[in-house]
């Protein structure tokens, strides 16, 4: 994705989001919406805004993929803790929401930072997926720039690819790579429908 000149947002101090905008903006991506998917996708571009003041038209359009991509049920992220440090082997606490309503907390090594956070969502979900592979990319520049994680996780020789968004970049791993277990979820029901 190319960096964005910041002198074009398409909402800043003086045109703030406009949930009509919003919706319009998706539309033009080709992407139906139902009313609460575009009712989070708007909340998420305000939350966006209010922190930076600046939103780009590319950062709504990774807002809706991530929105759009997600199951209507499954585990929801609630809260990421990291250690890491030079001669720390890393580690990750991870606080979820199961989708029958429990809170689940797991903690685990790894090799790095998101790989601990990966052991520990599916030590929670008790869900074995492979994290295949992993990109992140900022969508504009600066300290507060809206970024996107890509996984590609293997489940049964399947492989799920999905995205998600956050101005963090451990955050936005670990919601990919819940996506990616909420879609394996989606259709291990499907199946048993």
């Amino acid at each position: 994705m190319i960096l964005r000149d910041p002198d074009n947002p398409l909402f800043d101090g003086n045109n703030p989001p406009i949930p009509e905008v919003v919706h319009a903006q998706i539309a033009a991506m080709g992407r139906e919406f139902s009313q609460q998917q575009t009712e989070e996708a708007y909340q998420r571009v305000q939350n966006l805004y209010e922190l930076k003041m600046r939103v780009y038209p590319e950062e709504i359009e990774a807002i809706a993929e991530e929105i759009h991509i997600q199951p209507k049920t499954g585990w929801d992220l609630v809260s990421i803790m990291i250690t890491i440090g030079p001669n720390v082997l890393p580690a990750a606490k991870v606080i979820l929401n199961s989708p029958d309503g429990r809170r689940i907390s797991s903690e685990a090594g790894g090799d790095s930072s998101t790989d601990a956070i990966c052991s520990a969502i599916s030590e929670a979900t008790e869900i074995r997926t492979f994290l295949k592979d992993f990109e992140f990319h900022t969508i504009s520049g600066g300290t507060k720039s809206l970024g996107q994680a890509k996984a590609t996780v293997e489940y049964h020789n399947q492989q799920v690819r999905t995205t998600a968004c956050s101005v963090d970049m451990l955050e936005a791993a670990a919601k990919a790579y819940l996506i990616a277990i909420n879609i394996v979820l989606d259709r291990i029901n499907q199946r048993l429908e």
